[in-house]
């Protein structure tokens, strides 16, 4: 018996001492061997940096950190992720890894218009309005040491397009026939700055939290909301100036001087709320413009009452996951919303427009058929109560001279249009 106790005692502290040498060795020595590894990177990079700039300036330079990793360090996949947490692609500054809160999570446009979330670094909060404002995510292969990789790169148009508008603080960039040759391009053209780090399709829960964060949400839309011009100074400024060389949308003067009028014949508002806010169908500054020809002019509040709208009107139940946000919708699939809600087919809902973002185009003659027309799930005539509809919900809305030019474009568009003249609307609004 005492030797069975003897060899059970033996057996135990044998085991104790094996699970002491696994955690230790295993687990302790392993984060700390990563820890080492990450600041070893860092210091390298470091080490390099007057290679990557040899006059020492660094201000945007991103392309260049990006474009040097890959030429000089053959990295794995593990370092060559590592080494693109040491920089900000906005302002190039480098970041120190032993720093803390130096990344934060995102949502950014891909060039088909997905939202893509995932994890920056950055130097100060301000290069994040930055990013998701004025670049672009695409996804590529990356060839590295240990395989080929798929990643989301963060994108900017090559200011070396237009050589001579790159500012005057931003030294290095290397310009050759009209392409950065210091830096790296996807197969699009345009240039990489770094990569969005754990990036993916963006998750509903991803968004809110993006939006209730006090940085991404409150101080990026406030940032975002100024115009480029109206950023004097810092990295912040010379990164935008820096990425809207050769962006058409910048001499947009549509969007710029607000010669894009309102229903009331006054500058179109914009439809967002949120400027982090990626998927409400509208263009790029969140104006329900549509200046292309296309049909989402209707700036819709989607609320407890009206957060049904997309199952409504034969859709998935998206329009759930827009509850507090606001939304351009088809002029067709808004007629035929308050179409099934006058044939009682539906629950009626009230004041879910934002009238003063809805453009003066989607009252004109040549968007007409446009009411009457989605998706195959037409009422016949639905055009009458959409644009009925519209007349009186901001009618109601406007201020006078807003309510006169308002009810003078409706007389426009009815005068001629029989099914109007026997309704309601037409009889009250007429002059």
């Amino acid at each position: 018996m005492k030797l069975l106790i003897l060899w059970v005692g033996i057996i135990l502290i044998t085991l104790s001492v094996i699970f002491y040498l696994l955690y230790k060795y295993i687990f302790s020595d392993s984060s700390q061997e990563s820890e080492l590894n990450k600041q070893e990177l860092y210091e390298k990079i470091m080490y390099d940096f007057n290679k990557i700039f040899p006059d020492r300036n660094r201000n945007s330079g991103g392309a260049q950190f990006y474009n040097y990793i890959l030429d000089n360090y053959n990295p794995d996949k593990k370092e060559f992720d590592l080494y693109n947490q040491f920089y900000c692609s906005v302002s190039g500054s480098p970041i120190d890894p032993n720093r803390k809160n130096i990344k934060d999570l995102i949502v950014m446009r891909d060039l088909d218009g997905n939202n893509i979330c995932g994890d920056y670094y950055r130097c100060c909060v301000p290069c994040n309005c930055d990013l998701m404002k004025y670049a672009k995510v695409e996804k590529i292969n990356i060839s590295l040491r240990d395989g080929m990789y798929i990643y989301h790169v963060l994108t900017i148009n090559d200011p070396c397009i237009n050589k001579s508008e790159i500012p005057k603080s931003v030294t290095g960039f290397k310009c050759n026939n009209t392409k950065t040759s210091n830096g790296r391009h996807t197969p699009s053209g345009r240039l990489i700055i770094g990569i969005l780090h754990n990036s993916s399709l963006c998750e509903q829960s991803d968004l809110d939290k993006i939006e209730n964060n006090e940085i991404t949400g409150k101080f990026c839309s406030e940032r975002n909301s100024l115009d480029p011009d109206s950023l004097k100074g810092g990295m912040g400024d010379i990164f935008v100036k820096l990425s809207l060389i050769g962006d058409n949308d910048k001499n947009d003067n549509s969007i710029k001087d607000n010669s894009l009028k309102n229903i009331y014949g006054e500058p179109l508002k914009k439809c967002r709320k949120f400027e982090t806010d990626k998927n409400g169908s509208w263009d790029s500054e969140g104006f329900c413009s549509e200046k292309g020809g296309g049909v989402h002019q209707i700036c819709f509040d989607v609320n407890e009452d009206s957060q049904d709208f997309s199952e409504n009107t034969g859709q998935s139940d998206w329009s759930k996951n827009r509850l507090g946000k606001n939304h351009c919708m088809c002029l067709g699939a808004w007629s035929l919303y308050k179409a099934k809600q006058n044939n009682e087919l539906i629950d009626e809902t009230y004041d879910e427009l934002t009238c003063d973002a809805i453009p003066e185009i989607s009252l004109n003659e040549n968007y007409v058929q446009n009411w009457n027309t989605w998706n195959g799930n037409e009422l016949d005539d639905q055009i009458i109560d959409g644009v009925n509809s519209l007349m009186e919900q901001c009618y109601k809305k406007g201020n006078e001279k807003q309510k006169k030019f308002l009810q003078n474009k409706y007389n426009i568009l009815t005068k001629s249009r029989t099914e109007f003249h026997n309704t309601d609307i037409y009889n009250k609004y007429k002059i």
